[in-house]
């Protein structure tokens, strides 16, 4: 539908980003009930993961339910996209 006005979606399309901040809700361990997950082992290293050009940034990826962790995992997966 956009093509006749010149969009090409390889050329256009520098990133797609997913807002559900007022949606979820992310899973903060508990040291009483949780497994002691060895480095780069916990679920949310492994979910937060680079794969390709995609990089993960939410508040899963921290393992917090806080807007700062969040923020904050935003800069890191802008800092691994950037780091190439």
């Amino acid at each position: 539908m956009l093509g006749p006005g010149g969009f090409d979606p390889a050329r256009d399309i520098t990133a797609i980003t997913v807002n559900r901040w007022p949606h979820g809700y992310a899973y903060e361990y508990n040291p009483l009930f949780d497994p002691d997950w060895p480095e780069g082992e916990a679920p949310h290293k492994i979910g937060s993961a680079r794969f390709g050009p995609i990089a993960i940034a939410n508040s899963d990826a921290a393992a917090a339910a806080y807007t700062d962790a969040a923020i904050d995992q935003a800069h890191r997966a802008v800092e691994e996209l950037l780091a190439g």
